[in-house]
């Protein structure tokens, strides 16, 4: 069974990213140049699929690469054995080499070949589970470095969802600048959600990873990207397009990488139902009116949480409208503080001083529909 004409819930192969051509480009120069990169910003907006793609360039120029989310941590234990096993692939060509190597019986039938590759790196049967906890996180946070000068070769690490990574260690953050920094060969690519978590982590004097990584902005994808990439998905379904229909798709989802690719897909979807080979006006607004059903129980979740602190509600609704925020009677630090706490959820981004939009334009106009309702 084939993917859906248009990538849901996922990393996207490359012939999905779209308008990030240049963003790329920059993204695996630097990255092979040894430089470091930080990458923030909310959920869904392409940057796992960014990265990913970045590392399979990487590693077709010959890089060894390696990556983990930090997410699917519960403690040291786990992310060591994960980060072991990432980075031992590029030599054993095994997902989880330390699981191969629990079963003496499974590691032996590689023969020679299979020890060989592992020799020099002292790692024998049993070895995780005669190591404690520190000395497993400092065998993975060492093993980078150990890796390319022993192999003589670049590596590229990639760590998702890194302001998490407190949660396994709250002493992780020093333990990774002190072994990194001396790893010459080797570069980070660290990705985060939690925008001002991130910015903290890499821009506080104060914080273990001060200036260690370049922090990129992920450019926003244009109309004009957007276009030419939904009007080819189309048509190579037998689907021609119109451009009015095509504007109308992008300035419905504003063009957010995930919204308008779920967009797109249950407008295809209307088209099969149908069987239209033309996409229409009707066929894009019964498609909007299909997706914004879908996503009502995700955006109610959000609404819900949001509507525990009043001023917070308040403040998002005044947005969504376009209203003035400040209000006669309010403090103007507790709207601040409103603000910064929607920013902070990655429900809006400031754009210039006073002015935010939403990172969701299908979630404002929800807002409004809800308003508008009651």
């Amino acid at each position: 069974m084939g993917r859906g004409l248009f990538p849901l819930g996922g990393p996207v192969p490359k012939e999905d990213l779209v308008g990030r051509e240049d963003f790329l480009r920059s993204l695996v120069a630097r990255l092979s140049e040894g430089q470091s990169v930080m990458l923030a910003g909310p959920r869904r907006i392409g940057k796992t699929s960014l990265a990913y793609e970045a590392l399979r360039q990487l590693k077709e120029k010959g890089a060894y690469t390696a990556a983990v989310d930090f997410f699917r941590f519960s403690g040291k234990r786990d992310f060591a054995v994960s980060f072991i096993d990432a980075c031992l692939e590029n030599r054993t060509g095994l997902r989880k080499t330390l699981n191969t190597l629990k079963d003496r019986a499974r590691a032996l039938t590689g023969g020679a070949q299979f020890a060989l590759k592992l020799y020099d790196l002292e790692i024998s049967f049993g070895f995780p589970e005669k190591k404690s906890d520190d000395e497993l996180l400092d065998f993975a946070l060492r093993l980078p470095g150990i890796l390319t000068e022993r192999d003589d070769k670049t590596m590229v690490v990639l760590f998702d969802e890194f302001q998490d990574a407190s949660r396994i260690d709250r002493e992780i953050f020093k333990k990774m600048r002190a072994h990194f920094q001396t790893q010459n060969k080797v570069a980070y690519l660290f990705l985060g959600s939690k925008e001002g978590m991130m910015q903290a982590l890499f821009s506080g004097r104060k914080q273990a990873f001060y200036r260690f990584a370049t922090m990129l902005p992920i450019p926003a994808i244009s109309e004009n990207d957007w276009l030419p990439y939904i009007e080819r998905k189309f048509a190579s379904r037998g689907i021609t397009s119109s451009e009015p229909a095509l504007r109308e798709i992008v300035r419905l989802s504003g063009g957010h990488p995930q919204d308008t690719m779920f967009l797109c897909s249950e407008i295809y979807y209307v088209l099969l139902e149908t069987g239209s080979t033309t996409l229409s006006g009707e066929h894009v607004r019964l498609g909007y009116e299909r997706a914004m059903l879908a996503l009502a129980p995700v955006f109610d979740e959000i609404l819900d949480d949001l509507s525990s602190r009043p001023q917070v509600r308040r403040v998002l609704d005044d947005l969504a409208a376009g209203a003035n925020i400040y209000r006669e009677g309010v403090h103007p630090n507790t709207v601040k503080r409103a603000v910064d706490y929607l920013i902070s959820k990655a429900v809006i981004e400031k754009t210039a001083r006073g002015s935010y939009v939403f990172v969701e334009p299908m979630f404002r106009d929800y807002i409004l529909a809800e308003s508008t309702a009651i």
